[in-house]
């Protein structure tokens, strides 16, 4: 049987999750990309604020200027089962 894809709705846009395999292994603990529809990645690291939440972040790369993602304010967070869902907001 094929392993379903995981798939996060933000602002009615569908992105595709993976998930990184050792999030330490890198210079910033990435531990999910968000690959949206038109290409575009963007990466999950813990927060400065709440290191118990993810933020996302697009990529930098060496010919493009630093671009914004679509889903700013927007926290994440891991379930017991290990699934990325939206965290709620607090009170």
């Amino acid at each position: 049987m094929a392993k379903s894809v995981e798939t996060i709705t933000i602002c009615n846009v569908t992105y595709r999750v993976q998930r990184v395999a050792s999030p330490e292994a890198f210079l910033l603990p990435v531990h999910f990309v968000l690959h949206s529809p038109r290409g575009r990645r963007y990466l999950l690291i813990p927060s400065k604020e709440r290191p118990d939440r993810l933020v996302g972040i697009a990529p930098l790369t060496h010919f493009s200027p630093p671009r914004m993602p679509p889903f700013i304010g927007v926290f994440f967070a891991i379930t017991d089962e290990g699934k990325l869902v939206i965290a709620p907001a607090d009170a």
